[in-house]
């Protein structure tokens, strides 16, 4: 794979996992439980195929309080997760300039 591949897979991956955390508080304010775990299957899933599985590992436990349709305390987990991509993201982009 060459560099400019690499560079275009994390930014695309930094946008849209960003965009779909927002969706995740929105499924969350609203209730949506199988929104909330959709959304969090995706994000589990993309951030495993970069390599960021503690991430993932994360995502992966709001998924199933989505499949189970039991929100409680996944308010705080988002955040958590949220706080956490943060750190993600700028892994990336310091692998992104190494690439």
């Amino acid at each position: 794979m060459g560099a400019e591949f690499i560079v275009e897979l994390i930014d695309t991956y930094n946008q849209e996992t960003g965009m779909l955390i927002d969706q995740l508080g929105k499924a969350l304010s609203s209730g949506e439980a199988l929104t909330f775990g959709g959304v969090a299957h995706s994000i589990k899933s993309s951030s495993a195929s970069l390599g960021a599985l503690e991430f993932s590992q994360q995502a992966r436990d709001l998924e199933m309080m989505g499949k189970a349709n039991d929100l409680a305390g996944a308010e705080g987990k988002v955040a958590q997760l949220n706080a956490d991509f943060l750190l993600v993201k700028q892994r990336l982009e310091e692998l992104k300039h190494g690439a």
